[in-house]
């Protein structure tokens, strides 16, 4: 007797931007100082079944939510190219001049090389480039898979877009890891310490995740104004205070 088997289409895996990261400050060369996207970009995962319906959520276990996995890459506004390495000017310092005696035919002369090696070429997205997913509610209160990454910062200036690729982790750590989805991000800029208009208020996507144990960091809009007011109207106003408003403006990336 023949035996059928129908074998289902393997399941479809789309990626989505919830969130665009919109400027940050630059962060330079050091790793004391890192100012990181804002707002957090967030990317949500959408898993469909051969037929191309969404996968329920709702029932438990409907996707192993432990092997799932996006890496962030930063690129050109174009998208057409990474910008993963920049070089660190810090690296680049010439060798002082070493004589060197050559004797050609019947004459003999010194000659003085100076050494300018290459610099160094380090990563220009630091931070934590790789995000679990987390399965979660939105802000309608439909779960969704989601990824945030709030430890993203970049070193150079400029205009910038982020490319995220999803991936299932292997149960074997020698299997491959195909890229099973992509999408980029919004172009967003990063600015000079000098030009950095500041940091904006918390959204209310960061805020919901935030409440369901995402480690998120929130802002308020007016922290900062009003510990400037309470120093600027006080007449007697110490030098400590001075210092202590330019501390906290820092924090938020704002110049005095």
């Amino acid at each position: 007797m023949a035996v059928s088997v129908c074998y289902l289409p393997r399941r479809t895996y789309e990626l989505t931007m919830e969130q665009n990261p919109i400027h940050a400050r630059m962060c330079g060369f050091g790793d004391k100082d890192r100012r990181p996207m804002d707002p957090p970009p967030i990317v949500r995962l959408t898993v469909r079944e051969g037929d191309g319906t969404p996968v329920d959520l709702n029932l438990p276990g409907a996707v192993d939510i432990s092997q799932c996995m996006v890496m962030a890459e930063l690129f050109t506004v174009d998208q057409q190219q990474p910008c993963s390495l920049v070089a660190n000017p810090a690296t680049t310092t010439i060798i002082p001049a070493t004589p060197e005696v050559r004797t050609i035919g019947d004459s003999t002369m010194s000659v003085l090389h100076l050494g300018v090696p290459p610099p160094i070429s380090t990563r220009n997205l630091t931070g934590s480039t790789g995000a679990s997913g987390d399965l979660l509610k939105d802000l309608t209160g439909n779960y969704g898979i989601f990824f945030a990454f709030p430890d993203l910062s970049v070193r150079t200036d400029g205009m910038y877009t982020l490319k995220f690729s999803f991936v299932m982790l292997p149960e074997s750590p020698l299997a491959p890891s195909p890229v099973l989805a992509t999408v980029f991000s919004a172009p967003f800029e990063i600015f000079h310490a000098k030009r950095f208009p500041g940091m904006i208020k918390s959204t209310p996507l960061s805020k919901t995740l935030f409440d369901q144990g995402v480690r998120i960091p929130l802002r308020k809009e007016t922290r900062v104004g009003r510990v400037k007011a309470l120093v600027l109207t006080e007449p007697n106003s110490t030098k400590q205070g001075a210092d202590d408003i330019e501390d906290i403006e820092d924090m938020d990336g704002k110049e005095v």
